[in-house]
């Protein structure tokens, strides 16, 4: 190898390159940028239930004889009836603080001696507790069918829409 061969010279160039009149990263202040604003859509009130003022119960009556489907006597429960035996209940379970929680009759189908209440929401669990539990001197009581803190159908199975029909 006595002939020395010149390999051309290869030089390598950055693609990125700075600008001289740019001033260099450490000196340079950078601008706060402006927040672009979506559009809002226009809701005219929105609001949010945490905690609803009411609560739904939907009971069914018991007597001794048996379920009211299988007996063939027609039932004797009416609305005052249905309301004083459950202030009644209230009343063995909690004395006089149990007689004074409202309770509102939605509706009572005789023939099949179910009743759907609405109470205050604070006082649900004492109702249930109350009507569960108690058991008149005739034998007659109540089953609680469902209950619910939204709808008045109260868990019951179906659409619920029997409830408002007659």
């Amino acid at each position: 190898m006595a002939a020395e061969e010149k390999l051309p010279e290869v030089t390598e160039t950055t693609a990125v390159t700075e600008p001289a009149t740019q001033p260099s990263t450490a000196t340079k202040k950078k601008k706060p940028k402006k927040r672009k604003r979506t559009p809002k859509p226009h809701i005219l009130t929105q609001f949010t239930l945490r905690s609803p003022p009411w609560s739904y119960i939907h009971l069914q009556h018991l007597t001794s004889h048996g379920p009211p489907a299988t007996t063939t006597t027609p039932s004797s429960l009416d609305a005052l009836t249905a309301h004083l035996q459950l202030t009644a209940a209230l009343t063995q379970f909690l004395g006089l603080h149990g007689a004074a929680i409202p309770l509102d009759i939605l509706q009572l189908r005789t023939e099949s001696a179910e009743l759907w209440i609405r109470v205050p929401a604070q006082d649900r669990s004492a109702l249930l507790a109350a009507v569960g539990g108690c058991v008149s001197g005739k034998g007659e009581g109540w089953r609680v069918v469902g209950s619910s803190a939204w709808d008045a159908r109260a868990m019951a199975m179906g659409s619920g829409q029997g409830l408002f029909e007659d």
